[in-house]
C-alpha cells in the first residue's frame, strides 16, 4: 500500500496494474462513468441540513487528493463539485435506474479489460478501498502528464511501476 499520504506512491500502486493499452482506455473510460454514477445513486441519500451522501464522498476524496497534491486536489475537488452541484441542479440528474445500468456497465468493461487484455487481477483485488479512491486521482494525472504537466512525477512513476511491477510478477 505504501505510504498513505505519498502521492508517488498511491498512483504507483495503482498504475502498476495497467499495463495494457486498451485497458488503459476502457480505465480512462469508465472509471469517471462510475464516479459519475455513483454520485447520481448516492445523491439520493439524503443526510442533514440538505447534504447527501454524494456531498459527504466528495468532501472526502476532494480532503485527501488535496493532501496528497494541492494544484491537482483542487482541480479534482472542482470537478467533482461541479459534477455534484449539476446533479443536484438537474442538468447532470439521470435516473438511479440509469446510474446503475452505467455503474455496471463500468464495472463489467473494467473486468473485461484486466481478464481479456491486461492478464492481470484488477488492484481492487487486493486493497479496494485504496483503489476505489486512487483509480479516479490516476486517471485525472495521465490527462495531466498527456498535457505536459506533472513531468518529474510522472518519471518518478514509471520507475515505482517498474519496480512494483518486478514484484508482482
Amino acid at each position: 500500500m505504501g505510504n498513505l499520504f505519498d502521492l508517488c506512491s498511491q498512483l504507483a500502486f495503482y498504475k502498476s496494474y495497467h499495463s495494457d493499452r486498451v485497458n488503459v482506455l476502457i480505465h480512462a473510460i469508465f472509471v469517471p462513468t462510475i464516479l459519475y454514477s455513483s454520485l447520481v445513486m448516492l445523491y439520493e441519500i439524503k443526510t442533514i441540513n440538505g447534504w447527501t451522501a454524494a456531498h459527504l464522498i466528495v468532501g472526502i476524496f476532494s480532503s485527501y487528493y488535496m493532501v496528497l497534491d494541492a494544484k491537482a486536489g483542487a482541480l479534482a475537488s472542482a470537478i467533482m463539485g461541479c459534477t455534484t452541484h449539476g446533479i443536484s441542479n438537474g442538468y447532470l440528474h439521470i435516473s438511479v435506474k440509469a446510474a446503475l445500468a452505467l455503474f455496471s456497465a463500468g464495472w463489467i468493461s473494467q473486468f473485461i479489460g484486466h481478464g481479456v487484455f491486461e492478464h492481470r487481477k484488477p488492484a481492487l483485488l487486493d486493497n479496494l478501498a485504496q483503489s476505489l479512491i486512487t483509480a479516479p486521482f490516476l486517471i485525472l494525472f495521465e490527462l495531466l502528464f498527456r498535457m505536459g504537466f506533472y513531468k518529474e512525477l510522472q518519471a518518478e512513476l514509471i520507475i515505482r511501476v517498474r519496480e512494483r511491477r518486478s514484484h508482482l510478477q
